[in-house]
């Protein structure tokens, strides 16, 4: 029992670190990230504290009660002067008499409605506003997490094809240092040659190692937009980008530039300092406010919270209504409304020349697609043909018919090839991904 136990640990064991080493594919990378960011966990709490700022408008248009209560004794009650004749005393005389008894208590309630006030009214248009606002950020911010891990993935796809290319060119300079040192024994070569060909493997070899540098550091950079620990070991799936790859079309697809999020948060903006505009003008308008009391008071001659005299409550109660008329504020309003209405204009041109720029970034990047494919193809032929030259040197070369330096330049020429295609295959994707950046359809929702 006990063996059988620990197999299964053993096999779960195993299945658990096959499953964490299962490589990533680019849209379980962006789901990830959108799932786990920071940033995006940041922006949900303003959302949610702007959408409790909608309570608190609300707040404002509903009644207000408080409750209150007071106990006081008088260990000496101050006198008041009254005229004597008011007590049968001749007149112009004044006695000194308290009209009040040492302890006295009260309770009360009091109720306060606002019944018109349009800056109440406004400021709860402005706070579902402000909702919409955050969520258009929230947005922004997802677009800028989905572009930066597609442009991380593509720079790890690109070093990972240079990482395998670099390891074929060692080895084809290990075949090749091989046979030329076989030909120094054998007399056909020289010194020279062998240790030309071993800095060649070296600098190869240094390649290699640059590569495995650059694609940690992508590595960590793509577990940090996703969340995840740095420590922990990830891959992602070797794309073969060249079969995918298909001509653009010159049929540009119908997108709504306006509804670009960053077109539609200068409108929300707009919206914003419309409604501070009509805030700062509904302060020309009288307000109204309904107001309730209700209280009782008790009063006794010695120290006894418990107790009143004639064992009697005295109740108290009022309603009023209070109405407030502004008139004259030194033409405050009047400069700060002109002030707004500046700023909305200012929206209208920002808005105008984002569009304009939105259209400037959808024809450039048709452009810069269509230009990485005519490159793409160039490099592919050339890439072709130096394979084809090197294959036909590293022959002659083996047969004696061609000196080391043919052999040595078609090597370096494929190399060069190789990046360059290479180069140019990652630029096609990254051109996809900018044009749907400009199209402002990196995501669905």
């Amino acid at each position: 029992m006990k063996k059988a136990s620990l197999l299964f640990l053993l096999g779960w064991a195993a299945a658990f670190h096959s499953i964490a080493q299962r490589p990533y594919t680019l849209q379980e990378c962006i789901d990830t990230a959108l799932q786990k960011s920071l940033q995006l966990k940041s922006d949900n709490y303003d959302l949610a504290k702007t959408q409790a700022g909608i309570g608190e408008a609300y707040s404002s248009l509903l009644p207000s009660v408080n409750a209150s209560g007071s106990y006081q004794y008088y260990f000496k009650l101050q006198k008041q002067l009254i005229p004597a004749n008011v007590f049968g005393g001749p007149a112009g005389k004044y006695e000194a008499a308290s009209l009040s008894t040492p302890q006295s208590k009260s309770l009360g309630v009091q109720l306060n409605q606002t019944l018109f006030n349009a800056s109440s009214l406004i400021a709860l248009k402005a706070a579902k506003v402000a909702v919409g606002l955050d969520e258009l950020q929230i947005r922004g911010s997802k677009e800028d997490l989905v572009y930066n891990v597609s442009a991380t993935y593509y720079n790890i796809q690109s070093i990972l094809k240079q990482q395998a290319l670099a390891r074929q060119n060692l080895a084809n300079d290990e075949v090749l240092l091989t046979v030329t040192s076989d030909q120094l024994r054998a007399g056909l070569a020289t010194q020279t040659d062998v240790d030309r060909l071993t800095v060649q493997r070296d600098n190869t070899k240094a390649t290699l190692q640059n590569t495995v540098n650059s694609l940690e550091k992508q590595y960590n950079l793509l577990k940090l937009l996703m969340n995840v620990p740095l420590e922990s070991d990830m891959v992602v799936v070797q794309d073969d980008y060249d079969e995918e790859v298909a001509a653009p079309g010159r049929q540009k697809t119908d997108v709504d530039l306006t509804q670009k999020t960053n077109y539609r948060l200068i409108l929300e903006n707009k919206k914003v300092a419309d409604l501070q505009r009509r805030n700062i003008k509904a302060g020309y308008l009288p307000s109204l406010s309904l107001n309730a009391n209700y209280g009782i008071a008790g009063y006794n001659s010695n120290a006894d919270p418990f107790k009143n005299l004639n064992n009697t409550w005295y109740p108290s109660s009022y309603v009023s209504l209070s109405l407030s008329i502004p008139i004259f504020d030194g033409f405050r309003k009047k400069y700060q409304i002109r002030q707004q209405e500046i700023t909305i204009r200012k929206y209208d041109v920002q808005a105008e020349q984002t569009l304009q720029q939105n259209r400037k970034d959808v024809a450039d990047a048709y452009a810069d697609l269509e230009s990485n494919y005519i490159t793409l193809q160039s490099q592919k032929r050339n890439l072709s043909l130096a394979q084809k030259v090197l294959t036909d040197i590293d022959t002659q070369y083996k047969s004696g018919l061609v000196k080391l330096t043919d052999a040595i330049n078609s090597q370096s020429e494929l190399e060069t090839a190789q990046n360059n295609y290479i180069t140019a295959l990652i630029n096609i994707k990254q051109a996809e991904l900018n044009l749907k950046k400009a199209n402002g359809t990196l995501i669905n929702n």
